[in-house]
């Protein structure tokens, strides 16, 4: 078999697959689609009504000047329309009513699979081409489904009906004008592969340069700092011009398929009017049957080129298929086991047992950790930066599976357990907070949404946050913007407090959480800090010693294993590991509080 007949069963097959995955998404509007396929038929027989009307308007009005056909021909055709108009309303309107079905149903489901993959998934894809995916190649999908379902059989239903008057009129003027039909069906090939093709490549150059325009807007105070600009502009500049190349590619192949078809089409009516003018001009043909077979071969030429600008969109549409089937096919790296128990409500005790953990199999993060932490314990993790105190806490909420050994809560692997059950009993606050583009009172709430406003404002005042959200003229319905740029840094720190104080979770991880306070406001919101720590099992990762030193245990870190554990006072008077980071930072800080 040839290299060029293996590529063609390759794309074939690929094809099928495809729609055979769009299948299930078609299945729920079979009845929009099977009336969408009903008034196409009319529209399409109307066409070859009209063409075929077009002897009798020759021959009998314009040739024997027959009266009754002179008010019978024109009312015929006046019907054609009205019927063609009406049914043509509801193909489109059926038609398009599926398509954005459809696309809202896969929109829907590649979000919801978006929540259950890992968060290793995100840090290896960039966000604009996830986005992209999302956005962009549903929207180009949507065509494949509109023009493939329908849209070709409308096309393919009008063609049967004209080339029905054709033969009607005269079959052997027929044959001749088919014999041109292989030159029209390579063409619509061949251009509907190149158009995939560039598709798919533009498909991806969209997906980077909405990852440039991501990146810029997210870090554009960076950008103007060290002014930037013009190496930004350079940049997208450079990218966006790669994307128009491909998008001139296909411009070209689209472009030229329509002139190709009626240079093909011009070469069929040619032949027609050498063929059929020598018929009339013998008299074995009419001219009314030379008109109307014309105006049918004519007429033809329409649905023609629409199938080959639908025979593109459809592949158009299938390389954004393929890209949406792609990451809806993407398996999560952390999956529930098929009987996963559900976590009790946690006392809050968690051991650490022969943990090593490492990044996607490269090297090692975590080595050998053990360590017991008892229920309503504070532990606070403390090392130079990258020695793992963040991966470590990452691990109990399972936003990573251990490498090796397992982590426990109440004696349970949280391997066994549902994520729902083992996340919804665990707060987190990071260094950086994670708002929403969306008001105070719903950024709060997203702690326990089945809370009452009154608790809402009562987390605020726990965390300090109620004065200055007062003082914003929409107070909690107030819209903070993206990621709450529209607050200060100790303004977001605090909503991410009263978030955490409202899940009132059993066990605590603050990871920075009051990095972005002055000192004054950290002891104010220390006390709400000591309210919400009381009971709770805690882990506190802080460079800051004012947050750290009433733990009742410090945990050091040093290139992935615990070097050292015990209490503040008790550590410094070892001389180790603590004492150098007091020396280095902490003191540091205590000195600039004071």
């Amino acid at each position: 078999m040839s290299k060029k007949k293996k590529k063609t069963q390759v794309v074939w097959k690929d094809t099928l697959y495809l729609y055979k995955r769009l299948y299930p998404f078609v299945r729920p509007y079979w009845k929009k689609f099977f009336l969408a396929v009903a008034c196409s038929v009319p529209v399409s027989l109307c066409a070859g009504g009209i063409a075929y009307l077009v002897k009798p308007a020759l021959d009998d009005i314009f040739l024997k000047k027959d009266l009754q056909m002179l008010i019978l021909v024109p009312i015929c055709i006046l019907g054609l329309y009205a019927i063609r108009g009406s049914f043509e309303y509801g193909f489109n309107y059926f038609l398009g009513s599926i398509g954005q079905y459809i696309t809202n149903d896969i929109r829907n489901a590649l979000y919801k699979h978006l929540q259950t993959l890992s968060l290793s998934y995100f840090q290896k894809h960039q966000t604009g081409a996830i986005i992209t995916r999302v956005t962009n190649d549903v929207t180009v999908l949507s065509g494949a489904l509109n023009e493939g379902c329908v849209d070709i059989f409308k096309e393919v239903v009008t063609a049967i009906g004209l080339m029905a008057v054709l033969f009607k009129q005269d079959p052997k003027l027929a044959c001749v004008s088919f014999l041109i039909l292989p030159w029209m069906v390579l063409p619509i090939i061949r251009f509907g592969r190149k158009s995939r093709k560039f598709t798919t490549k533009g498909q991806e150059k969209v997906g980077v340069i909405a990852t440039f325009i991501h990146e810029a807007i997210s870090g554009c105070r960076i950008v103007k700092a060290f002014c930037m600009e013009e190496y930004e502009n350079a940049r997208f500049a450079q990218e966006n011009r790669r994307l128009m190349q491909l998008r001139l590619k296909r411009m070209r192949i689209r472009s030229l398929s329509g002139p190709l078809m009626e240079f093909i089409g011009g070469c069929a009516g040619a032949a027609v009017i050498l063929y059929g003018g020598y018929n009339v001009i013998k008299g074995t043909a009419t001219a009314g049957t030379f008109f109307s077979f014309t105006t049918a071969l004519l007429l033809l030429y329409s649905p023609a080129r629409n199938i080959s600008t639908a025979v593109q969109d459809i592949q158009e549409g299938l390389a954004g298929a393929k890209r949406v089937f792609d990451m809806l096919d993407t398996q999560p790296e952390l999956t529930e086991k098929e009987n996963a128990l559900v976590l009790p409500a946690a006392r809050g005790e968690v051991r650490f047992e022969g943990v090593t953990f490492s990044y996607g199999g490269e090297h090692l993060v975590l080595h050998d950790i053990n360590l017991h932490v008892r229920p309503g314990e504070v532990v606070a993790l403390v090392g130079m930066t990258g020695c793992g105190k963040t991966t470590l806490v990452n691990l109990v909420p399972r936003f990573y599976d251990v490498t090796q050994g397992a982590v426990l809560i109440d004696g349970l692997d949280v391997r066994d357990v549902t994520f729902q059950s083992l996340r919804s009993q665990i707060s987190l606050v990071s260094q950086n907070p994670d708002l929403f583009n969306d008001t105070i009172y719903n950024n709060i709430v997203y702690g326990d949404t089945s809370r009452s406003r009154e608790d809402v404002i009562r987390a605020a005042q726990a965390a300090f946050a109620h004065e200055f959200i007062r003082e914003i003229p929409e107070g909690y319905d107030a819209v903070i913007g993206e990621r709450g740029m529209k607050l200060s840094g100790g303004q977001r720190q605090r909503l991410a407090i009263a978030r955490a104080i409202l899940k009132d979770a059993p066990i605590l991880i603050l990871d920075e959480a009051t990095s972005s306070l002055d000192s004054q406001l950290e002891k104010e919101i220390q006390q709400s800090l000591e309210l919400l720590i009381k009971s709770r099992t805690t882990f506190i990762i802080s460079h800051r010693l004012s947050t750290i030193r009433n733990a009742d245990r410090m945990i050091v870190l040093a290139a992935g294993r615990i070097v050292e554990e015990g209490r503040h006072d008790d550590l410094l008077q070892r001389g180790g590991e603590y004492t150098k980071l007091y020396s280095v930072y902490l003191q540091d800080n205590q000195q600039a509080g004071a």
